[in-house]
């Protein structure tokens, strides 16, 4: 879903880094975010273990209070009790060349512009360009 893209990627609740390392091995700026520390502190050693570490940052943080503006490249692996919010908030926060690709849940209100598996292990890409014709969500 990111093939042919550039510019930094964010993993918005990163987990054990596996994305945020795949990424910066394929030369992505990548940044995760993530509120459990020990997941944040293994990630860090895995991205240094395997050599990314310049290249693979990651942060303990509440998703609510990161803007992601900075991002053009952008993974979930969200939960559907929270897709409709983070829809709202990366459609103010990201800029036309952004992608936001949703892991296992899509976004409620997004019409996707590619789809990728079945089942659980379905993967939803929007790109951004594709809202700017609507006004913005308040």
């Amino acid at each position: 879903m990111l093939r042919h893209r550039r510019g930094p990627l964010v993993d918005i609740g990163s987990g054990d880094g596996r994305i945020v390392i795949a990424a910066a091995k394929e030369g992505f700026p990548a940044v995760g975010y993530e509120l459990n520390p020990w997941l944040v502190w293994y990630s860090r050693y895995r991205a240094w273990r395997e050599g990314v570490h310049g290249s693979a940052k990651f942060y303990v943080s509440d998703l609510w209070k990161v803007t992601f503006a900075q991002y053009s490249n952008v993974v979930i692996f969200g939960v559907p009790q929270m897709m409709p919010q983070l829809e709202k908030k990366l459609e103010l926060e990201l800029e036309d060349d952004a992608r936001v690709i949703a892991c296992r849940f899509p976004f409620p209100h997004w019409t996707p512009n590619h789809t990728a598996g079945e089942g659980i292990d379905t993967v939803w890409a929007y790109d951004m360009s594709t809202f700017r014709g609507r006004e913005k969500r308040v």
